[in-house]
């Protein structure tokens, strides 16, 4: 990387200057991958180029004893995503039946999200403490999402933010390729203004087919989180889809930086089986829940209903309901049962003395 024929050939061109612009570049580091970093100047005159003395970093220490190259994944963030995967998992395969599960996944997301942004600004306290207090706000989030579509069965909401949060996810992606990198998106309020308007777009794309847009939500986000879970293990690209964004929000000056990630061989394999289960969760869940109406029906609807049937009717069987002693007593015996000898068929005459 010393000389121009062996930078050009080894090397991704990330920017040009010319002489008008300002000769400072900024670059996004990842912590724990190295990078080596090589200016080339071109004289359009005399057509010839020199390369500088090369420079490298990893983003990280290696001779710190807290934090260093070795251990670049806290434990705290290894339990928080591999809960959050396995959770993400299961919403994948099976969100869409079951709907409130869904809603405390989409609201953990939505409020936990904002709510790490705004401790992180506001405040200085240490990221151990930080990732368990947006944790316990994600929770409450999802349990408020939940608990107003059980009482007041509002669907609006609820589909708003699964779309939003679909929609912000798209808008990631796609400030995640080259597109990201134009000059014009340095400015902030540019950024913001088209991250915001693509996050709004795919709501309003799939207003009338609801259903594709959940399963769609299900499938993508929930695999996306066992991408998550990986990269708290090992290095991968793919985290930084949505890591560039908190970073962008969390950082005043990261709008100058550029974004570009390089893509390896576990990144493939680990995007291999990010698109496998994407595909095999809307899959399924679109087959086998072609025919099942939806929205499901309102909860607290259906329990107000099934109290006033059994005031109103109590002959109902389903009204008078044993104690559970009774019913492990006759299940007890129904399992008894079972090993007892059958006796033979026909009438029996007793014997009389």
């Amino acid at each position: 990387m010393a000389q121009v024929p062996q930078v050009k050939a080894n090397a991704v061109k990330v920017v040009t200057l010319t002489a008008n612009d300002k000769t400072v570049v900024s670059f996004s580091t990842l912590r724990g991958q190295g990078v080596i970093y090589n200016v080339i100047v071109w004289d359009p005159f005399l057509n010839t180029s020199a390369a500088y003395v090369p420079a490298h970093t990893y983003a990280c220490s290696f001779e710190a004893v807290d934090n260093n190259c070795a251990s670049l994944g806290r434990l705290s963030t290894k339990v928080f995503f591999t809960l959050f995967a396995l959770l993400g998992l299961f919403i994948c395969f099976f969100g869409h039946r079951f709907w409130k599960t869904e809603l405390f996944f989409i609201g953990f997301i939505f409020l936990g999200f904002f709510f790490y942004i705004l401790i992180t600004r506001l405040t200085s306290i240490k990221y151990d403490v930080r990732l368990l207090l947006t944790a316990i706000a994600g929770s409450i989030g999802g349990t408020f999402l939940v608990a107003a579509w059980w009482r007041f069965g509002i669907l609006t909401l609820c589909m708003l933010c699964i779309g939003l949060v679909l929609g912000f996810f798209v808008s990631t992606m796609t400030f995640f390729t080259p597109l990201g990198n134009l000059k014009v998106f340095h400015d902030d309020a540019v950024f913001w203004v088209i991250f915001s308007c693509i996050a709004i777009l795919i709501p309003v794309i799939f207003m009338g087919c609801l259903r594709i847009m959940n399963i769609l939500t299900c499938g993508v986000i929930g695999s996306y989180s066992v991408v998550l879970a990986i990269d708290s293990y090992m290095y991968t690209s793919l985290s930084y889809i949505t890591l560039n964004v908190l970073r962008r929000a969390l950082n005043m000056d990261f709008h100058r930086a550029f974004t570009n990630v390089p893509f390896q061989t576990n990144d493939f394999i680990v995007l291999a089986t990010w698109g496998m289960l994407a595909v095999s969760g809307i899959t399924l869940q679109i087959g086998r829940e072609r025919r099942q109406p939806f929205p499901p029906p309102h909860p607290y609807k259906l329990w107000k209903q099934e109290r006033e049937r059994r005031i109103t009717n109590i002959l109902d069987p389903s009204h008078h309901i044993p104690p559970l002693r009774e019913r492990l007593y006759g299940r007890l015996t129904q399992i008894k049962e079972l090993f007892q000898k059958e006796q033979l068929a026909g009438e029996r005459t007793p014997l009389l003395l």
